[in-house]
């Protein structure tokens, strides 16, 4: 008999991490009108998944499965296509930060870079529109030296909440009660 590569109650986990993703940018807005300020709650989550679930795909399917809530929702400024594609590169850059880095998810600075990269990820679909939409290079490149430093600030941010959720979860018995699930 051939064993899945997630669980059920693993992609249960990510499914309500993928609902959290979306919830968070529903409910969670701050009036700072900086950009990449939300991914100071997306980026947590993303890591917090990534060690809830810890095998390479999870942070990717957490992206997909909430690019398709969020492009279902109709959320987004640049129509369903950008806002899919946003989530889904965040997950996939997260997977491939954490495969190169590998060792332990717990680690701050593993969460911290892949806070910061992950985030970058979002911003490199808002660039390649940019690109592909003829704008002037010149005028996105100005443009995006603000934005990258806000992606960089906020997921470094996102990226340390995340690392103390894991450490508040550790602290309360999570792991342990989930190792007796397995």
């Amino acid at each position: 008999m051939k064993s899945r590569y997630f669980s059920t109650f693993q992609l249960i986990l990510l499914a309500l991490f993928s609902a959290l993703v979306v919830v968070a940018k529903i409910a969670l807005r701050t009036p700072l009108q900086l950009p990449g300020h939300s991914g100071i709650f997306w980026m947590a989550i993303i890591v917090v998944a990534a060690r809830v679930v810890p095998k390479p795909g999870a942070a990717s399917l957490v992206g997909v499965t909430s690019g398709l809530i969020a492009a279902f929702l109709g959320m987004g400024d640049f129509g369903m296509l950008n806002t899919f594609l946003s989530y889904t590169l965040l997950g996939v850059v997260s997977d491939l930060v954490l495969l190169l880095l590998g060792g332990n998810r717990e680690n701050l600075v593993v969460a911290i870079l892949v806070g910061i990269l992950g985030h970058l990820g979002k911003l490199m679909v808002k660039w390649a529109y940019g690109i592909i939409s003829g704008a002037p290079v010149g005028f996105v490149a100005l443009g995006l030296v603000r934005a990258i430093i806000g992606y960089i600030i906020f997921g470094a941010i996102g990226g340390f909440l995340g690392w103390l959720t894991l450490i508040a979860l550790r602290k309360a018995g999570f792991f342990a009660y989930l190792a007796e699930k397995r």
